[in-house]
Order: C-alpha cells, then structure tokens, then sequence
C-alpha cells in the first residue's frame, strides 16, 4: 500500500467517523425537540452511505421483513449497528433484532433485556459506547473489555491482599 492509498483511507475513515458524530448529534437534538438537520454539510449520504432519508429520526424504519431471519442475536445486532451507523440503546436494538425476525428468550420484558444485553456483552463484535448504549468495537469511543483484563478481585490477589485480608487488618483502608 503506497502512502497515497493510506492516506486516502485515513481521509475516508475520518469522514465516516465525522458523519457519524453527525448523526449522534442529531438524534440527541430530535430527543431535546430541537429541528436536527441530519447531515449539515450538505451532502446527502449518511455513514453507512445511505440516503440521510432512509434513517430519518427513526432507525427502526430500516427494519423490512425478517432482514435478520437465520442470523444469531449478536450478528444481527451488528448488522444494524452497521445500517443505522450509530451507537443504540439496549431496547432500541432489542427492538430491531426482534422486529428482523430473530426471537430473544426471556419470559419478561426485563428478562428478554437482561439476556440480550448479556449477548451482546459476550460478542466480540459489539461493545459499550456508554451505560446501556451498544456500537461497534471498530468505532470510536466503544470499548470492549477482555478475558486479559483482571478483575479488581483478581488485581487484588496478585499484590498479596485478598478482602479477608483487608477485613482483618484494621489498618489497611478498606474499598
């Protein structure tokens, strides 16, 4: 890859990245009842490249048919992470990946919640962008914690203090 060819991609990641912003900006504007424009630089194609028309104010309108019929949960939470080009709330993309045709398991409503986001925290596509708001790990901002991080507990063992520890010792400032 020459260093045009690099260059070039940077230019086009960044841009993706801008509309993106773009498009989170709006949506919170749309929440606040302010008038969003969803693409202020005129152009008409969104980060996902499609029309700023075909997302509107509502990402499940791109939801047709059973577009996620014989997908997993996660891919199909990633598939419409991919559309909408945005990070989404646990119920927005619940939501979604049930209206596409994918079935959630769980006898409530807070149940079905619960072992979606529990899906969507194992994927290893998918990551926390905030509290309870799902994106792509390869966007900014969405973090992804891994089996390689230690726990607090297990930080704790490898110093040589363990919480019985900590309990016993009085002098030790407890956590």
């Amino acid at each position: 890859m020459t260093r045009s060819e690099f260059i070039s991609q940077e230019i086009d990641r960044l841009k993706r990245k801008i509309a993106t912003y773009q498009l989170m900006v709006a949506e919170y504007e749309s929440e606040l009842g302010l008038q969003a424009d969803l693409n202020p630089q005129g152009s008409s194609t969104t980060a996902t490249g499609k029309g700023k028309d075909a997302i509107g104010s509502d990402p499940m309108s791109l939801i047709q048919g059973l577009i996620f019929f014989n997908k997993s949960q996660p891919e199909a939470a990633k598939l419409f992470l991919e559309m909408v080009g945005y990070p989404l709330k646990t119920d927005v993309l619940l939501a979604a990946v049930e209206k596409g045709g994918v079935k959630v398991g769980g006898k409530t409503p807070a149940a079905k919640k619960q072992n979606f986001y529990t899906i969507l925290y194992r994927s290893a596509d998918v990551g926390l962008a905030e509290k309870d708001t799902w994106g792509l790990v390869t966007w900014a901002g969405v973090t992804k914690k891994t089996a390689d991080e230690p726990k607090p507990d297990e930080e704790a063992k490898e110093n040589g203090n363990s919480k019985k520890e900590a309990a016993a010792d009085p002098q030790q400032p407890q956590k």
